[in-house]
């Protein structure tokens, strides 16, 4: 029998605050994440949650700020004359002032924050990893400030042993913990097919849909090269690409390049995925790399067919041939060999599809993300 979590951290009787930082505007990746897991906390009782993200000084409110009103969550906008402007910092040490208080950061720049909070004011940090971009040489650099800072967190977090080995270093691991994402449980009502966009979209046969940030490392590239092999030999098919980025207008030409340019539609970002997916036969996810995407998790949850490269946590989270096709990165060939298999046999991509929703539940609730961190949070407090 479990043992309840209370009972595990005795030393612990007050409710402690976390101080959350993420610098964000849109609602994706980790932003999504945190709209997710902190309402639970807030259920729980257990811990005092204040989620800080910043803006200009004359910026209003972002889509993130607003929808984590809209959660019910407290927010803290700290306002900055410029990116690296540290005025912050003393609203923020007032915020973490009572005791048992913990600074968590998602980002580079939250980063310096946390070890200057942990410096200052000798509260526990948690560094939280996410994915990296490598669109220019000033992100690359602000990747490995992060590497470099976060070293120092009392406590890393990440959602997949790969993307940890990948950006910590071997003498640093044993702070380590794994969390993995999660997804909400839907109604039976918010799962029913709304195929009110494909007339919009002027689709023709099989929609596949591909939802991510458009840049480099995210691999739409050999996605086209792949429709481009699907064309050629006779599929029909309506290639929906959602997101925005770097890499769009680069991708618009590749598409003409490829000769599927009548056959892609690029929509941009969209808040309201449930719309997508409700609107697509299949996804891909092409990527170099990842750390456990979010895009997995939904297209599971909708019980899609799904392609993806073996990336990231994927390999753990879809088992080839049952729950999903996985094929290795950088290679369109493979790529349009397995979305050509679901589009020849509807029946196998159904039956996947099943498999895949099946897997969620209950590893990847929110419910048990939730006390993964909380676990964390007693463990970090106990420690100090």
């Amino acid at each position: 029998m479990s043992v309840p979590i209370l009972a595990r951290y005795p030393r612990i009787a007050t409710v402690p605050r976390i101080v959350v930082l993420i610098s964000t505007r849109i609602v994706g990746g980790p932003a999504k994440g945190l709209l997710q897991v902190i309402p639970e906390l807030r259920r729980r009782g257990r811990f005092d949650v204040v989620l800080c993200t910043f803006a200009g000084r004359r910026e209003p409110e972002s889509p993130f700020v607003l929808a984590a009103r809209e959660h019910g969550i407290r927010v803290k906008v700290l306002r900055q004359r410029h990116h690296w402007d540290l005025g912050p910092l003393n609203e923020l040490r007032e915020l973490v002032d009572p005791p048992g208080t913990i600074i968590q950061t998602h980002g580079y720049k939250e980063a310096v924050f946390g070890l200057a909070i942990q410096r200052l004011s000798r509260r526990p940090w948690i560094a939280f990893l996410h994915g990296t971009t490598e669109e220019n040489l000033k992100v690359r650099f602000y990747h490995r400030l992060d590497r470099g800072l976060i070293k120092h967190a009392d406590a890393i977090v990440s959602v997949s042993r790969e993307l940890a080995e990948r950006r910590v270093r071997p003498r640093h691991r044993g702070k380590l913990t794994i969390i993995e994402n999660a997804v909400e449980r839907p109604s039976q009502e918010a799962l029913v097919p709304r195929r009110t966009l494909r007339q919009k979209w002027q689709t023709k046969g099989w929609v596949i849909g591909c939802v991510g940030r458009l840049s480099h490392e995210k691999g739409q590239a050999q996605l086209l090269e792949a429709a481009g092999k699907l064309l050629r030999q006779g599929a029909h098919f309506t290639l929906v690409m959602v997101g925005d980025g770097p890499d769009r207008d680069l991708l618009q030409e590749k598409a003409q390049t490829e000769g599927v340019g009548a056959h892609v539609r690029f929509l941009g970002y969209m808040s309201r995925t449930d719309e997508i997916y409700a609107n697509i036969d299949m996804l891909v996810l092409p990527s170099h790399q990842e750390g456990m995407p979010n895009v997995i998790l939904e297209a599971m949850q909708w019980r899609l067919p799904i392609v993806s490269t073996a990336v990231g946590a994927v390999p753990e989270m879809l088992v080839n041939g049952v729950s999903g096709l996985l094929v290795q990165p950088r290679d369109p060939i493979a790529l349009a060999r397995a979305i050509a298999a679901f589009m020849g046999d509807p029946e196998k991509a159904a039956r996947m599809g099943r498999k895949a929703y099946e897997a969620l539940y209950p590893r990847f609730s929110p419910e048990r993300r939730a006390e993964r961190f909380e676990t964390l949070y007693y463990r970090v407090l106990e420690a100090g």
